[in-house]
């Protein structure tokens, strides 16, 4: 072996070796933790409630969290069914942002004391919430079928419209099977038929402005309204 190849071959050795010990002391360095966690893209869950779920923190390695980050990202999926993707990025060198997507939430339902997102097609997501989140309308007394058909009306709903509808209830008499009544978030209170409201709704703004007093609208069968009896 000529002492060209010699020196080549030392150096290549020295060269390793300082990178490994240079990569050793990075992390045993601050340099090597994460120093801030930010996130991007929540709409119904909360920040800190995503990074408690990812169990990122000041002490975790940036390295580990960029090579494990398809784990974290099932890991959080788990915890927090809502979320559609989960993302990692490094910002600053030190700093990771995770970046969020949800599944829309089309409503809530109340049982044994927790609400529940429903998301589409009825499905409901086994995340636990002791409040309600949102501007969103809650769902009652309506079976798996009912529910879809339901939460399926609402997203079609004028903005103006869905906005203002505060609850949905399963109403149904031995006349109709299929009435509903919807609460309103302006007081008023709507009747209808499942099968025709989604058609009807779009026409409850100009009713409920022409109404003097609040009341009820009925959808039924055409449309009309009449005052809240008055209190005694």
């Amino acid at each position: 072996m000529t002492k060209k190849r010699k020196n080549l071959g030392k150096n290549s050795i020295i060269l390793i070796l300082t990178v490994v010990i240079i990569f050793i002391a990075y992390l045993g360095s601050p340099l090597s933790k994460v120093r801030n966690v930010n996130v991007e893209g929540v709409n119904d869950l909360g920040a800190q409630q995503v990074i408690d779920a990812t169990e990122i923190n000041n002490n975790s390695l940036l390295v580990n969290v960029l090579l494990d980050h398809r784990s974290i990202a099932d890991k959080t999926k788990k915890k927090l069914p809502s979320i559609k993707t989960v993302s990692f990025r490094t910002r600053n060198l030190r700093d990771i942002v995770i970046k969020v997507k949800e599944i829309p939430t089309l409503g809530l339902i109340y049982k044994d004391g927790y609400y529940y997102r429903v998301v589409n097609g009825g499905r409901i997501l086994n995340q636990r919430m002791h409040a309600p989140i949102g501007n969103y309308p809650i769902y009652s007394g309506f079976n798996k079928k009912g529910l879809k058909k339901i939460s399926k009306i609402y997203k079609n709903l004028p903005d103006n419209v869905r906005t203002n509808v505060s609850q949905f209830y399963n109403a149904p008499t031995k006349l109709n099977p299929y009435r509903i009544k919807i609460d309103m978030n302006d007081g008023n209170k709507v009747v209808a038929d499942i099968r025709t409201v989604e058609a009807k709704m779009k026409y409850y703004p100009s009713i409920a402005a022409q109404m003097k007093r609040k009341g009820v609208i009925n959808l039924e069968i055409g449309a009309y309204s009449y005052p809240f009896k008055a209190k005694k």
